[in-house]
């Protein structure tokens, strides 16, 4: 369910170029334009843009890097409180790298990686009191091998086995 919000967050923040949902920030630049995969300053321009975009979609505030109408480099999602909601990087358009995201109070929620915008690697949930909640490995955007959960204490609470995103088997723990 986390991946499906953050999937979504993404994707306003992709679409937040189209003039029909993104706001300047600053009121003194135009929201890029979105046409044939590139960006662009605006809906006549032949050449794609290329800089630091700051716009807002929805009531989120998006902040990201250009080069050559792709984005690249650092990409990160505002609260409407202003605190950063997601931060990472991106390269070819795509997630890269260690990402971030937090909820509105600024606590860290989530802490993954990505290659080629597919989550892989180690992934990492928290309780609001900063312990994990669960944790395990993606490969290739599949869960794989040893998935623990935790209580709002750190105790273990289960251990889940997955194949290829299948569960193969569960395992209780603790009780409480």
């Amino acid at each position: 369910m986390k991946n499906l919000i953050i999937l979504l967050i993404a994707a306003i923040a992709f679409y937040s170029c189209d003039n029909k949902i993104a706001k300047p920030v600053d009121g003194k630049t135009t929201p890029l334009v979105l046409r044939d995969g590139l960006l662009y300053p605006d809906s006549t321009s032949q050449i794609p843009f290329t800089g630091r975009n700051k716009s807002k979609a929805l009531e989120y505030y998006v902040e990201y890097d250009v080069v050559d109408g792709i984005k690249e480099g650092d990409f990160i999602v505002y609260f409407p409180n202003k605190n950063i909601e997601m931060i990472g990087k991106m390269s070819n358009n795509k997630n890269v790298g260690k990402w971030k995201y937090y909820r509105p109070d600024g606590t860290l929620e989530t802490i993954g990686h990505y290659v080629d915008d597919i989550p892989s690697g180690n992934w990492e949930w928290y309780h609001p009191n900063g312990k994990i909640i669960e944790e395990g490995i993606y490969i290739d955007g599949k869960r794989d091998g040893k998935w623990k959960s935790y209580d709002s204490t750190g105790t273990p609470i289960t251990i889940r086995t997955y194949k290829e995103d299948k569960l193969i088997d569960s395992i209780l723990v603790s009780k409480k």
